[in-house]
């Protein structure tokens, strides 16, 4: 039987392991695939029809059409392929599969078509393929059919599609009995599960060193020994030696084998070129013999050389990396101090997690400040202030993170008014474009409300308000509501004098402020030792009086009542004069001033004529003294002070005793609800700064900052964290496009404020840490936060990162320096066992042991035997299959190797000469080409 030469490997591999296993061994490769299509066609079909079957009673639902296509595709499938499946296992000739193909795609084709018009376009819809689609799905079904039943039947066993009409495979050729010409005979056979080959003169002369999962693996083999044997070449193998050779066409490859044939070592790689393969074996040759060998047993640090320059690593007995260097050095010696860093910082660091920022408290000199770092590490922000100690640096970071959260953010570079907190209460302040305050609250108040209220006043009116100057006194009459009044005061705001009564015009209020300041100079003083009653002539000859006691305080009065003489209120008068039986009678002619007595203290008052009050002091004095000497003030300056309306608020600048200038922003009430906070050398200049103040009050904005702020700097927009005087607490260290990315970076901190983190670093911290790409990763930081070793590997869990590092710090400090300058052996042990590899520096492999072993010794002992063959051994290269001799202990033997290295047969006898083991090999590449096959079953 012919039997296609195919390497069967992947899925072809697959399926003749589970055919060999569980059915029979395979007749042919059709045989595996045609079976297989029966399995899966009888598969889909038996699923299409359960699916059918279990569908919607109701037929005609959207549901019920979607059930049914699903149903019938597969089946219509499996149909097909199974009876495609039957003609793969049949003896049909190359011209019947064809046939059968054709006829499953024209299935396929109707499938599909079906997919597409099913139920839309199927029997009811327009246009209808129904029709079509049956009669391409039921010729390609009546071809493959016909092909698996009826030709066989029809046309018999040599029939043009059957392949007996080649003959019986296994024929074997007519031999003549007593024939004395000798021949060659390969035979297949089982051997256990597996199977294998000789081939035979006489008695078995050679045999394959493979074995086989299937008989038609073997054959394929036995095909291929007998293509290369004629062909083969001879080689003679004395003595150790490297053999060269093509693996596949775009790599190279060798190995060492011994003068009996054995392999004793094999490139440690595939190389691209010959020449890359040829400097490894030149390698091996000149420092193999003398090179150092260590075992891999634990833990170690080794260097090695990337791209011209030098790293290191943390490697442990699994010869696994664990730990590496951040850089590289063009000098080895620098590695090995920066791992030797490494190890001597990892003993004390600490642990360090920081998921989004943290905040570092760093030792400077004698004092200590604070820096704000992201989860990299980065720079974010520093502390603008020192402290006196570790304690009060951690205190005041803990204090700001809970106040950071409500930190209002602000933009620099424009005048503002800032409502914050201060130590008393809230207050107010504006500031311009540089921050500086240029106008301040006068007070405290009890609420940001109030604050603001002011503050929103002082912008309203700032702008048009006068700039004034008081030099001693003036008059000014103001609006306080919907009336008018009017007061005395000085430079100073000290309220000397002021209306008693209301007007209902600005005029009116200057009329008043006209009348005191022509009487106030020829006033009398009315004193009292006791109780006087007054008489005094009123409006229009009408006559009032009252009755006021030795204190000045008007104990009793005729109210609106008035008496058409003077008479007439004497006699009411003497109805109290129980109440006062001391009491002197005055009559009032002119203005006249009076001092007197309340629970505020000493005042003094000016009347009228006619009883009106028509000015007071405007303060109360502790003596009676005290209230005489400002109305005696009053006297002297009344009639020299100015009158001024106040309609709205003003400026007031003035110069204090240090002939320095200042200005407060005076409301019509007379309230002060601004100051100046800093004062001028002159006129010109206050008055400059004031004008200063008024430009920015009319563009600022009202914030509310209080304890903190973040000012947004719009130059570069970075950011500073101010407290409530505008003090810098904190300078961000990075700048950004816009406002809205400076805005976006603030809000991420502020959100992450209770979350953040306060640690210090003394030496070193593994710190493990989320990356972009959401694994976990660690690194070692020295206190400069300069990484000294990362993670080779990412961890999905914070705990698994957290236990890598540990596990570091602990290989870290026992571990030692594989220290060697160009090459050398190292003994391992993996799954399979010990073994060995030659490594350069720059832990490239160069060789790899061939064998594995269960000890240590074991390795040793091969790799010493490798070590005496390696100077003398020559170099072979081969490009075609080849004979090779070979003498071990046991005396001659042949092999068969192809053009890759690989032994395909070998003899099955030891030859005590060469020569014998020449004769018989000769009989192989005699009989060997024409030999034919016998089956063993």
């Amino acid at each position: 039987m012919a039997v296609e030469a195919e390497a069967h490997t992947g899925v072809s591999g697959q399926l003749f392991k589970l055919y060999t296993k569980y059915v029979s061994e395979p007749e042919s490769t059709k045989h595996v695939y045609g079976y297989t299509l029966l399995v899966m066609g009888y598969l889909l079909a038996m699923s299409g029809i359960a699916l059918y079957l279990l569908g919607p009673a109701d037929g005609s639902t959207g549901l019920a059409y979607l059930v049914q296509k699903v149903a019938i595709t597969p089946a219509a499938v499996g149909l097909a392929a199974t009876l495609l499946g039957i003609v793969l296992m049949l003896p049909v000739r190359r011209r019947g599969t064809l046939l059968a193909l054709v006829g499953t795609g024209l299935c396929l084709i109707g499938v599909v078509w079906f997919t597409l018009a099913y139920p839309q376009n199927w029997s009811q819809g327009t246009p209808s393929y129904s029709g079509p689609i049956i009669t391409i799905y039921t010729v390609g079904l009546a071809l493959v059919a016909g092909v698996a039943v009826m030709v066989p039947v029809v046309t018999g066993e040599r029939s043009y599609f059957s392949e007996t009409a080649e003959g019986t495979e296994y024929d074997h050729p007519d031999i003549m009995i007593g024939e004395t010409d000798r021949g060659g005979l390969f035979a297949v056979f089982k051997r256990g599960t597996e199977w294998t080959w000789r081939l035979i003169d006489q008695s078995a002369v050679a045999a394959g060193t493979e074995s086989f999962l299937s008989r038609i693996e073997a054959e394929d083999r036995v095909e291929t020994v007998k293509e290369q044997v004629s062909a083969a070449g001879l080689l003679e193998i004395k003595h150790a030696a490297f053999r060269l050779y093509e693996a596949s066409a775009d790599t190279w490859q060798w190995y060492l084998m011994s003068e009996d044939g054995s392999v004793l070592a094999e490139g440690g790689d595939d190389y691209a070129s010959r020449d890359g393969a040829e400097d490894s074996i030149n390698a091996m040759k000149d420092h193999g013999a003398d090179a150092d060998t260590f075992v891999l047993d634990e833990a170690r640090f080794d260097c090695y050389r990337t791209e011209g320059e030098w790293g290191w690593r943390l490697v442990d007995e699994d010869r696994s990396s664990v730990a590496l260097g951040p850089e590289t050095f063009r000098d080895r010696s620098v590695a090995i101090e920066d791992l030797e860093r490494f190890q001597r910082l990892s003993a004390d660091a600490m642990d360090l997690v920081v998921e989004s920022y943290g905040v570092e408290l760093v030792e400077d000199g004698d004092e200590w400040t604070w820096e704000l770092r992201d989860s990299g590490h980065g720079h974010v922000a520093q502390s603008a202030r020192t402290f006196e100690s570790k304690g009060v640096a951690e205190n005041t970071v803990y204090d700001l993170l809970d106040d950071l959260t409500d930190a209002t953010v602000i933009e620099a570079g424009q005048p503002t008014f800032d409502v914050f907190a201060g130590h008393t209460g809230w207050g107010w302040r504006l500031v311009d474009e540089t921050g500086a305050p240029v106008a301040a609250g006068d007070s405290d108040f009890d609420d940001a409300s109030s604050a603001t209220q002011v503050a929103q006043q002082v912008r309203a009116d700032a702008a048009d308000a006068n700039v004034v100057q008081i030099e001693d006194l003036e008059f000014e009459t103001y609006r306080d509501g919907s009336v008018w009044r009017w007061r005395l005061v000085s430079s100073d705001r000290e309220v000397r004098a002021r209306s008693t009564g209301t007007f209902e015009s600005e005029q009116a209020a200057a009329a008043s402020v006209e009348r005191v300041r022509d009487e106030a100079p020829d006033a009398d003083l009315l004193e009292f030792d006791t109780a006087a009653f007054q008489v005094y002539e009123a409006d229009q000859g009408a006559w009032r009086w009252r009755l006021i006691d030795e204190n000045g305080n008007v104990v009793s009065d005729s109210g609106q009542g008035e008496y058409d003489s003077k008479d007439g209120a004497m006699g009411a008068m003497t109805t109290l004069k129980e109440h006062a039986p001391n009491a002197e009678h005055l009559e009032i002619e002119t203005a006249a001033f009076e001092l007197f007595q309340d629970d505020d203290g000493w005042g003094w008052r000016l009347v009228d004529d006619i009883g009106d009050t028509i000015a007071e002091g405007g303060d109360r004095h502790e003596t009676e003294a005290g209230a005489h000497d400002s109305m005696d003030s009053l006297i002297a300056t009344v009639s020299e002070a100015d009158q001024r309306s106040m309609g709205r608020a003003i400026f007031q600048v003035y110069a204090d005793s240090d002939d320095e200038w200042w200005w407060r922003f005076v409301t019509p009430t007379g309230d002060v609800l601004a100051d100046a906070p800093v004062s001028y050398g002159t006129r010109h200049a206050v008055e400059d700064a004031v004008e200063d103040v008024q430009r920015a009050a009319d563009a600022a904005d009202i914030e509310r900052i209080g304890s903190l702020a973040v000012s947004l700097d719009p130059t570069d927009w970075h950011w500073e964290l101010v407290d409530a005087d505008r003090d810098r607490v904190a300078v961000g260290a990075r700048e950004h496009t816009d406002r809205t990315a400076a805005e976006s970076a603030v809000e991420t901190i502020q959100r992450e404020a209770t979350q953040t983190t306060v640690y210090e670093i003394r030496t070193a911290a593994f710190d493990c840490f989320l990356r972009d790409d959401g694994a976990w990763g660690w690194r070692l930081v020295d206190a400069d936060h300069d990484v000294v070793a990362t993670s080779p590997d990412t961890y999905e869990r914070l705990e698994d990162a957290e236990s890598a590092a540990s596990r570091v710090r602990n290989l870290a400090g026992e571990a030692e320096l594989v220290d060697y300058d160009d090459v050398a052996f190292e003994l391992f042990q993996d799954e399979d066992g010990w073994t060995w590899q030659f490594i350069d520096e720059d832990q490239r492999v160069i060789a790899t042991g061939a064998s594995r072993h269960d000890g240590q010794a074991a390795a040793r002992e091969e790799l010493d035997g490798v070590r005496t063959h390696i100077t003398d051994a020559s170099v072979i290269e081969i490009d075609s299959a080849a004979f090779e001799f070979h003498q071990g202990e046991a005396g001659w033997h042949w092999r068969l190797v192809d053009e890759g290295g690989n032994e395909m047969a070998r003899s099955v006898d030891t030859f005590p000469t060469r020569a014998e083991a020449q004769e018989e090999l000769t009989l192989v590449k005699e009989h060997g080409p024409d030999a034919w096959m016998s089956v063993a079953e």
